[in-house]
């Protein structure tokens, strides 16, 4: 009978496939690994040849629609890594225990065979491409599983997009409430986390969580700050888009007409200089990702705090689809109407630091 021991399910952005397969160049620079340890490569797949696989058909669809060529997506692998709202792919480690206190080896390497053999069925949404077993490390033995989220019903862009909020809804993970501690993604890794104490139990392990529960006020503070900025964001972006209607409809009034007065012309183009708006929205923008950022930063190394980064996923898919439009309206006048430039929007795909 083992000791009670805790599990963790920790997710992260930061995908290192040289190490997780022991690549010798790799492991040559990194002195805690045990060269005579045992390690186990169960899945490993190429990141970029498993975006071809799962996006490439939905490229080329996406790309047989467009009529301007600006909006051809070359490289969508290249496109998500650019991005700044987007990750490529994810890894999960899983623990069984501490360094002090964990199950036999060959239990723990029973586990998560049995959490990587069966990732699909229970995760249709989060493409494996990697699973490792690592027992030649100081501390207890663990998995590293690597993988791609692929959402398929989208009605807007690429039919499959890569999204990790929006493959978790589609395998039944619904935030109806709203609530930072409800995220699709808490609730996903709850489940995760739960079915792996199923395995321990089953085994006649014990699991407990002592420290469930903890960090809630400090969570509770960052998810306030965030949400204020994320208000003040979206007060900005009302206050653009009907100054952008109004323009917009401004400037298809005088192509009908062909109007011939140019001092109409240059009121016009003075008015839609003097929009600050459009200007206020992008500020907003850039305060509140500096903001994320920064508190990313101080909390990175803090699982409790993941939970925070889901909070605003869903208010960067509809701020991203706001910039898209915004910009094929600016797009098809020929001239930005407002001062608008996509280049320095943060929520913008052709945005540029």
């Amino acid at each position: 009978m083992v000791n009670p021991i805790t599990t963790t399910f920790h997710k992260g952005t930061t995908v290192a496939q040289k190490h997780n397969r022991r690549d010798p160049k790799c492991v040559a620079k990194e002195k805690h690994i045990d060269p005579n340890g045992e390690y186990i490569v169960w899945i490993d797949e190429d990141v970029r040849k498993a975006y071809k696989k799962i996006f490439d058909e939905a490229v080329k669809e996406y790309n047989a629609r467009q009529s301007d060529s600006r909006r051809i997506i070359d490289n969508y692998y290249q496109k998500v890594k650019n991005s700044k709202q987007q990750n490529t792919c994810y890894e999960i480690i899983v623990t069984l225990g501490d360094k002090d206190s964990h199950p036999p080896a060959d239990t723990c390497k029973e586990i998560y065979k049995e959490v990587v053999d069966n990732w699909s069925k229970r995760n249709p949404n989060l493409i494996l491409i990697g699973a490792y077993y690592h027992n030649d490390e100081s501390g207890a033995p663990h998995l590293h599983i690597d993988y791609i989220p692929a959402a398929y019903e989208n009605s807007r862009g690429m039919s499959i997009q890569c999204s990790h909020t929006k493959a978790l809804k589609e395998m039944g993970f619904q935030n109806k409430n709203g609530k930072y501690g409800e995220t699709e993604l808490t609730q996903w890794t709850d489940r995760e986390r739960a079915y792996l104490d199923d395995l321990c139990r089953q085994r006649g392990i014990e699991v407990h969580h002592p420290d469930a529960g903890k960090g809630k006020k400090h969570l509770e503070k960052e998810a306030y700050i965030l949400t204020q900025k994320l208000a003040e964001l979206e007060a900005q972006k009302t206050a653009a888009q009907k100054q952008i209607t109004a323009l917009s409809n401004e400037h298809c009034l005088l192509l009908k007409q062909k109007a011939k007065d140019e001092n109409e012309i240059a009121e016009i183009e003075n008015k839609n200089a003097k929009t600050k708006d459009t200007s206020k929205y992008i500020s907003y923008a850039v305060d509140f990702y500096d903001a994320f950022i920064k508190s990313s930063m101080e909390h990175e190394f803090d699982p409790a705090f993941k939970k925070v980064e889901i909070l605003i996923e869903e208010k960067i898919a509809e701020e991203k689809a706001f910039s898209e439009t915004h910009n094929h309206q600016t797009t098809y006048y020929n001239t930005p109407s407002d001062g608008y430039d996509s280049k320095k929007d943060p929520l913008s795909i052709d945005y540029e630091p």
